[in-house]
């Protein structure tokens, strides 16, 4: 069950990386019609030089991680409450999905603090050296 589960999730992660070939969309359009660094607080590439770009790309890669770690967290809250409905009262069933959803409004939560320190991180470093 742990492997397979396992499998599930790598494979949720590494969609991105496929996705060039799966939905036929290329870096270019990519840049154009889903990252767009204007929406960074950073700004865009033209405003400045290196710092600009290196900060728009960690910006990037954080949101990945927290967007895939809250979908994950989200998945095992859905596990957890399909597994409570499944037990059909049985005491042991119930305990262990209750734990699964315990943990995963825990993960939840991490997530959704952890991304409003990196943001607020995030902007007072772009505060202090604009």
């Amino acid at each position: 069950m742990k492997k397979g589960l396992l499998k599930i999730i790598g494979i949720g992660l590494l969609l991105p990386v496929y996705a060039q070939k799966t939905f036929g969309i290329g870096i270019e359009e990519f840049k154009e019609n889903v990252f767009r660094p204007e929406n960074l607080p950073a700004g865009s590439e033209t405003q400045g030089g290196l710092e600009v770009r290196v900060s728009g790309i960690l910006q990037y890669a954080i949101n990945i991680v927290l967007y895939a770690s809250g979908s994950v967290a989200v998945f095992f809250l859905v596990l957890g409450g399909i597994r409570y409905i499944t037990s059909f009262g049985e005491q042991e069933g119930m305990d262990s999905a209750k734990k699964i959803i315990k943990y995963a409004l825990v993960g939840l939560l991490a997530v959704i603090l952890s991304y409003a320190a990196v943001t607020n991180i995030i902007s007072l470093i772009y505060k202090a050296t604009t």
